[in-house]
């Protein structure tokens, strides 16, 4: 018999509810128990009838009773979800629709995985994170970043939490046209274009430069995101070798006379993997073949702003003389990563075809923070971050070469870098990357798989490790234990580790 609290504070219909379902969940109404009718419990707990009338139909909504037409209401037996049939032999999976099954074959497991464990973030309880592609989020200026909010805020009111659309908040795209004409490229507020960070920017480009069946030359390695977009709108990819200066140029212009690709990606300044900063001559002459062949450039210059060694020549765009170059650049890398803000250099019918796709894509961009950074910009405190950002990842940067060299093996090989984020190691033969990153998880330490950084994936000897997200501790345990897991493969294989030393890649 159902008893009510009258002299509480939950509804009574409310405790009907709940009686009948624990009542249910207990075996004591089982499936197919008919209840009483609405009048003659309302008339048993002596309270209204709308009152029962309203716990019944809500218990009917989440699928608990059902109401019959001249029946009353019934217990349901509880719901399972439903099984596709599913045919002798066939495994999971298998029974999914043609268009699910087909969806599978699009999806590129390796490059998938390693960018699922890089975007984890570097604060992870369990793993010293080398895979992180960003800076050290423990470097942020949140007070003056929490300022320029406040300002943002105080100064703009209701009209900092709109849509921001088109091409973007003007006095940002006017502080991002004279920080490009310091670095040489010539450029008007309006021919800066306020995207959702650069990986947003290649995309866009790519669905309006290319389609099924085009090619695209790239860097080898490169950027996974990139691989994705191209892979996303049909592109084909033909990866073009670097050496010490950038992509190489007889590969290249062989690519551009056999290919006729429709786009070449690069990013030139500390190209991630790899850290490579191509030469000044190497960038004219990438802008010399790009008129020659008429082939539009996409250049990625993530994170130029973080550097430590020696100067570093102007971006590409600056070599640019035809508007061949689309310039590309955000603050995920040297900033916030969670600002999502980058932006891109177009002019003419590119340009407002980038705003279409882009608000095709996601409508509009946050006023808030497009205003926020603009006042942090402005007040000079992103100098002064690059600044500190530029001393603390070229000690930590010190700290990881000579942790590999103390702790790699014979037979590894690396090359400094004199800026960004990140160093690009060779392992030595023997060694299997895809086994040495779980045996690393598992120890503790993670770190990006090289495979995924190429157009055509396989259990490539190189590594990615981020020394820029950790400090020196961590750098300097994490290779210790990278070390000690790579000798234990060596063992577990009875192999001796290689008699050449350690050093720079060659």
């Amino acid at each position: 018999m159902l008893t009510l609290d009258t002299r509480g504070n939950r509804p009574l219909y409310h405790q009907i509810m709940e009686t009948l379902r624990r009542e249910i969940a207990d075996g004591a109404l089982p499936a197919g128990t008919r209840l009483p009718s609405s009048r003659q419990l309302a008339r048993d707990l002596r309270v209204s009838r709308v009152t029962v009338v309203t716990a019944y139909a809500e218990l009917e909504a989440e699928g608990v009773i059902e109401s019959r037409a001249g029946s009353g209401a019934f217990v349901l037996p509880p719901w399972q979800p439903p099984q596709l049939a599913r045919q002798d032999g066939e495994a999971a999976g298998d029974d999914l629709p043609v268009w699910q099954r087909r969806l599978s074959n699009e999806i590129d497991p390796t490059r998938e995985a390693m960018l699922a464990h890089v975007l984890r973030g570097p604060l992870t309880a369990d793993a010293i994170a080398f895979a992180w592609g960003a800076g050290d989020p423990r470097l942020i200026p949140l007070a003056e970043f929490r300022r320029a909010l406040s300002d943002a805020l105080d100064r703009d009111g209701a009209a900092a939490l709109g849509p921001e659309g088109g091409s973007g908040y003007l006095p940002l795209r006017y502080w991002l046209a004279g920080y490009l004409r310091q670095n040489g490229i010539d450029v008007t507020s309006d021919d800066v274009l306020i995207t959702a960070g650069t990986q947003q920017t290649i995309m866009l480009v790519a669905e309006t430069l290319l389609r099924p069946g085009d090619a695209v030359v790239v860097e080898s390695p490169t950027w996974p995101g990139a691989l994705e977009a191209f892979a996303a709108v049909g592109a084909r990819v033909s990866g073009i070798p670097l050496d010490k200066e950038g992509m190489q140029l007889d590969p290249l212009v062989a690519a551009l006379e056999q290919e006729r690709p429709r786009l070449i990606y690069t990013v030139p300044t500390f190209q991630n993997p790899t850290g490579t900063v191509m030469s000044a001559r190497r960038r004219r002459a990438l802008c010399e073949l790009a008129e020659r062949f008429g082939v539009p450039i996409l250049e990625d210059d993530h994170v130029r702003e973080v550097r430590f060694g020696q100067p570093i020549p102007p971006p590409l765009a600056a070599f640019d003389r035809h508007g061949d170059v689309i310039h590309a650049g955000g603050f995920t890398k040297s900033l916030i990563p969670t600002l999502r803000i980058g932006y891109v250099v177009a002019r003419g019918p590119l340009r407002e075809a980038l705003i279409a796709r882009k608000r095709a894509t996601d409508l509009f961009g946050s006023a808030l923070m497009q205003r926020a950074l603009t006042a942090f910009l402005e007040s000079g405190a992103v100098a002064r971050h690059w600044r500190r950002v530029s001393r603390v990842y070229g000690r930590r940067h010190t700290t990881m070469l000579r942790a590999l060299e103390r702790h790699l093996p014979p037979g590894s090989r690396w090359s400094g870098v004199s800026g960004g984020l990140v160093l690009w190691v060779r392992v030595p033969e023997g060694i299997s990357v895809a086994a040495l990153h779980e045996a690393a998880l598992a120890a503790g330490v993670g770190f990006a798989c090289g495979a995924a950084f190429f157009a055509e994936p396989a259990d490539q000897p190189y590594l990615r490790l981020n020394f820029a997200a950790v400090d020196e501790a961590e750098i300097e345990r994490g290779v210790a234990t990278l070390g000690r897991v790579m000798q234990d493969q060596f063992a577990h294989r009875g192999l001796d580790p290689p008699l050449f030393s350690r050093g720079a890649i060659r």
